[in-house]
């Protein structure tokens, strides 16, 4: 079994939650994918690979998820969450959210990194973690003229199969 999934087998019962297939099946989905994906569509990726799950247990799973830190939570707007894997192995990194289309572009800043470092420790402050979001228009939507809207799915947040 390989290390992500000792430690999740590890937390679940630590925290006293059964080892089921279906949220091992839900961790192996999860992994297999670097994209940002919301709660429906991992569970639509699940029902078309034919395991029986309900949505309600893709949420209570991306929930203990979250809590034991092997995904990570983005708000971006509108009520919408979007979830991306934690792995150890990927350097930190932000996010621009197109609020006309939902695309998510990431990025790294050494300067912007230095500046919040240097903010927090200026004020006394001991950052554990932090995340940045920019909400604007990404090029396409900028130069189509789109407007802000509540978008429907975020271009690059489905879970692509293998």
């Amino acid at each position: 079994m390989p290390l992500r999934e000792t430690n999740f087998v590890e937390y679940l019962k630590q925290r006293g939650f059964k080892v089921t297939r279906q949220r091992m099946t839900i961790l192996e989905t999860v992994f297999g994918s670097r994209e940002h994906f919301s709660a429906e569509q991992l569970h639509r990726r699940l029902v078309d690979e034919g395991h029986r799950v309900s949505l309600a247990t893709v949420y209570r799973s991306v929930n203990v998820l979250v809590e034991g830190g092997f995904l990570e939570a983005l708000d971006v707007g509108g009520g919408q969450m979007l979830y991306e894997r934690v792995d150890g192995r990927e350097e930190h990194h932000d996010h621009l959210v197109c609020v006309a289309c939902g695309s998510i572009e990431e990025f790294r800043c050494d300067e912007i990194e230095r500046l919040q470092e240097q903010q927090a420790t200026s004020r006394g402050f001991e950052m554990t973690h932090h995340s940045l979001r920019i909400f604007g228009r990404c090029r396409e939507c900028a130069k189509d003229g789109r407007r802000e809207g509540r978008a429907r799915a975020p271009r690059v947040s489905a879970i692509p199969r293998g």
